[in-house]
């Protein structure tokens, strides 16, 4: 049937060559944008966060910075030798992670992290209000005790007015207003 519509109608060939062409290239732009989206970056050392969890670690030790302001921050080499200097692995294998660590420090050079979790420019974001609300780390990083390597998590707009619409009514005008979150 199709066949028989294009020989009538020779511009629907075309039409029809364009419109496959032109989904085969959103299919590829999507998939390419999906994997640099989610596809971790590389870090100076290996550090897996399920592991210091079960050591007794928290997300506020190492992130500090979660309590007073905007960001979290990131471990500096002082924090992580603050352990390191008396804590041994309970993996053999991982004690080759930790001397990396040790030499990182012995050079007095800090280990230089890569965020995994980074905002838009045009978005302000302050941990500091979520952490005194009482939002745990897990409701927006996902449950990182079990991720080893820290993940992106899918941080959007929709997921924080997801959020932010389910709180006390009284609260919604000031949580949902666009100024909160965007300059």
């Amino acid at each position: 049937m199709i066949t028989s519509l294009i020989r009538q109608h020779p511009r629907l060939s075309l039409v029809v060559g364009a419109s496959s062409l032109l989904i085969v290239f959103v299919l590829i732009v999507a998939v390419f944008l999906a994997s640099r989206t989610f596809a971790m970056p590389p870090q100076p050392l290996p550090f897996k966060h399920d592991v210091h969890i079960q050591a007794g670690a928290t997300c506020l030790f190492c992130h500090p910075g979660v309590r007073n302001g905007p960001v979290a921050g990131l471990p500096s080499t002082v924090k992580c030798m603050g352990c390191h200097t008396s804590v041994q692995p309970a993996d053999p294998d991982a004690q080759a992670d930790v001397d990396k660590l040790i030499e990182q420090w012995n050079s007095r050079q800090p280990v230089q992290w890569v965020n995994v979790t980074d905002m838009p420019d045009f978005v302000q974001f302050n941990h500091r209000p979520h952490i005194a609300a009482g939002v745990a780390c897990e409701s927006c990083h996902g449950n990182v005790s079990e991720m080893g390597y820290a993940q992106r998590y899918n941080l959007n707009m929709g997921f924080c007015l997801g959020c932010h619409q389910n709180q006390a009514p009284e609260k919604v005008t000031r949580l949902i207003d666009c100024v909160t979150c965007h300059y």
